[in-house]
């Protein structure tokens, strides 16, 4: 087997079907050898049926994977070890892969002797997106979206173009040598967690593997009415930052409070004025200010769950040494 796409989906089964169809529809090879890993992580809804009736008239095997830990890093790493193939494609179950997109894995490998590649996320709008939301790239980056053209091999410290969740493959090697993805990161059921993906290519990249991001690997996103709303933004970055402070190094004891770092009560304390402000000024900047202070509120809470962790672990140690 020389491709394995991995699949991670929960509770999506509306979507999850325009992914596999969009894989069956795939112009490779006949060659290639390559297969599909759907890896349910606990979902309570169709899922299962829908992945079973999808194999039985697929044009490639379809293997079906309960992983009942949520988290996607769970999920993709319980792929990564039921997979078959040499080389180890994801992508994500609310995605539609071009009809290359599999023929263009081990093409952009070889193009860049890589072990690792990724490529363009270009979006499907679902209906017509806002013009805050269009014209505000920190915003579409956070929507996993990527259209640059061209190609690169990555380097550290990371820079844009880059490669993402929705769109990249690995050898195998890559993950024998550096690991799997570290499922304290990732999303987690509700909670709009990132940055497992990014985690693990600057692990790679640190080993000396070449990873290359190539515009011929397209992916097209789809981005439904529930993401293109401001609430869905004020989730997101407030979310986001608190699952990076959570498991983030602790600061040092200088300037700290409460596990946090004392710059950042005063951004939570100064942030909604600023807003406030500039909303009644009527400034377009006004939903950016707003999105810092949750930024600034997550990261808060996400030192002070990760200081309250460490203090129950050190009552267990204390515990356990009685």
């Amino acid at each position: 087997m020389q491709i394995s796409v991995i699949v991670a989906t929960y509770n999506r089964e509306h979507l999850l079907g325009g992914t596999l169809e969009a894989l069956a529809g795939q112009r490779a090879a006949a060659d290639l050898e390559w297969e599909i890993v759907v890896v349910d992580n606990a979902s309570r809804d169709g899922t299962a049926d829908a992945v079973r009736r999808f194999s039985e008239g697929a044009p490639v095997p379809v293997r079906y994977v309960y992983e009942p830990r949520q988290g996607l890093s769970e999920a993709r790493n319980r792929g990564i070890r039921e997979a078959r193939g040499g080389i180890l494609a994801f992508t994500d179950d609310d995605v539609i892969p071009a009809a290359d997109w599999v023929a263009q894995i081990p093409a952009a490998m070889n193009r860049w002797k890589a072990e690792g590649v990724g490529g363009r996320i270009l979006p499907r709008w679902e209906a017509p997106p806002p013009a805050w939301l269009t014209g505000n790239r920190r915003l579409l980056e956070s929507l996993a979206l990527m259209e640059s053209e061209g190609g690169r091999l990555l380097s550290l410290p990371r820079t844009l173009p880059t490669i993402w969740g929705p769109n990249m493959a690995f050898r195998r090697e890559v993950f024998e040598r550096v690991g799997d993805f570290d499922p304290r990161r990732g999303l987690v059921g509700s909670r709009l967690f990132r940055g497992e993906e990014v985690e693990l290519i600057e692990r790679a990249l640190a080993q000396g593997f070449r990873i290359a991001y190539d515009a011929a690997l397209v992916v097209f996103h789809r981005i439904g009415p529930d993401r293109m709303r401001r609430g869905y933004f004020r989730r997101l970055f407030y979310d986001n930052a608190q699952g990076s402070a959570w498991r983030a190094p602790a600061p040092g004891d200088h300037g700290k409070l409460f596990g946090a770092p004392l710059g950042l009560y005063r951004s939570a304390v100064t942030g909604p004025a600023k807003w406030i402000v500039l909303r009644l000024l009527g400034s377009p900047r006004a939903f950016e200010a707003e999105l810092a202070w949750l930024e600034s509120a997550g990261r808060l809470s996400g030192y002070w769950k990760a200081r309250s962790r460490a203090a129950d672990s050190d009552r267990v140690s204390e515990i356990a040494e009685e």
